[in-house]
């Protein structure tokens, strides 16, 4: 995105260098042409426009500085939109040290229900999670050639823990239980949805390591507070005779807060593979509902 920028502000300053008083334009030439840069700060003032580069590729030192003066009757214009992956970005503040970040972090993967008992037999590979980390997010970047930053921000979560064996879930007396279906039906499934408001708090390395792409190795660590504003519990099977029956189910008594910790990797260009726990129990106990924690992983895309 960096090269972009900097592409963006030679472009508009040999432009603008090259109209002369008389309105004719002269063909820009290359001024200079840097890729992977880590910072680009661009400085306006009465006198022209100056840019200044810190950061080339591996070597950390590098630095460059170009500079355009203004002629008396020159007339500035300028339109910024950064974009990447699932994620639009406005324009950086403060040295280049903060942004907003918009529609980041699309992930998918699968739910495990840890210290489930026996009989609640859901499924990783048929239990489902899908999300935006990151709605909006505001992010400040820091150290040594910005390698590293802080986020805070607010996303939506969605998770799904599935059966499809002989057992179902049920309510009894305002609780969920685990129990048989029916004799003589045909059980399709039975599954728990709980969906989160999250604000997640996270804090991302870039190292120089390659790898896919043009990419880097990126980690990112997140601490992440839900707000389980609803969950569901439906169950769909068969009778004898060829009747379908689905039974639902809502306040099913979940826990209103939770959190989560969260570890995600960037492998490629965009891509990233994640992991999640969630220690906090699903169910409330009140109503001898079945008590398990909640684990997950999958593929995050844009948010590294």
């Amino acid at each position: 995105m960096k090269k972009y920028i900097l592409a963006a502000a030679i472009a508009a300053m040999t432009a603008t260098a090259g109209m002369a008083a008389d309105g004719n334009t002269e063909p820009n030439d290359t001024v200079l042409s840097v890729e992977t840069v880590y910072r680009v700060v661009v400085t306006e003032s009465p006198e022209g426009l100056n840019v200044n580069l810190k950061g080339c590729g591996e070597d950390s030192t590098y630095t460059a500085s170009y500079s355009v003066p203004y002629e008396s009757n020159t007339t500035i214009k300028s339109h910024q939109n950064f974009a990447t992956p699932m994620g639009l970005y406005s324009a950086r503040a403060k040295g280049c040290d903060d942004m907003v970040c918009i529609l980041r972090d699309l992930h998918a993967g699968f739910t495990g229900a840890v210290g489930a008992p026996d009989a609640m037999d859901t499924q990783m590979g048929k239990s489902f999670e899908l999300g935006i980390g990151e709605l909006v997010a505001y992010q400040h970047n820091f150290g040594r050639s910005s390698r590293n930053a802080f986020s805070v921000g607010v996303g939506i979560n969605w998770r799904n823990y599935r059966m499809t064996g002989m057992n179902r879930f049920d309510m009894v007396d305002d609780g969920v239980v685990v129990t048989d279906y029916p004799d003589d039906v045909v059980a399709c499934y039975s599954r728990i949805k709980v969906f989160s408001l999250a604000f997640p708090i996270s804090y991302y390395y870039n190292s120089p390591v390659r790898m896919l792409g043009k990419s880097t190795l990126a980690f990112k660590l997140s601490g992440i507070l839900n707000y389980n504003s609803h969950a569901s519990m439906q169950t769909r099977y068969d009778l004898a005779d060829g009747t379908k029956v689905k039974e639902n189910y809502d306040k099913i008594g979940q826990h209103k807060f939770s959190i989560d910790v969260r570890l995600s990797v960037r492998i490629a260009p965009g891509v990233g593979l994640y992991f999640t726990y969630s220690p906090y129990h699903v169910l409330k106990s009140s109503h001898g509902s079945p008590q398990f924690s909640t684990i997950s992983t999958g593929i995050s895309i844009g948010g590294l």
